[in-house]
């Protein structure tokens, strides 16, 4: 009987070793658990700020290829007023 109870006592202290171990890693992994939430929480802000930056840029190209579009616009009227006061310029000059 003392041999069973030996028995058992060592088989209960292991268990509360390997308990007390398990303690230790599930407080470890909740720490370590807690400081990824916080990185996760950091990364979604910054994706949103990138998300957000990433929209202006493309209002910002929109706008800049409206812009291009209009120095288009109004360089095809120069050319235009310019070749037409040329063939003005040429005609008065023919009257001399």
């Amino acid at each position: 009987m003392e041999d069973q109870l030996s028995r058992l006592e060592g088989k209960v202290l292991e268990a509360i070793e390997i308990i007390q171990g398990l303690r230790q890693e599930n407080g470890e992994l909740g720490t370590r658990c807690a400081g990824l939430e916080g990185s996760m929480t950091e990364l979604e802000g910054r994706l949103q700020d990138a998300e957000e930056q990433r929209n202006q840029l493309q209002r910002d190209l929109e706008e800049a290829r409206e812009s291009a579009a209009q120095v288009d616009q109004f360089e095809e009227k120069r050319r235009l007023v310019e070749e037409k006061v040329g063939g003005l310029l040429s005609k008065l000059e023919a009257m001399s």
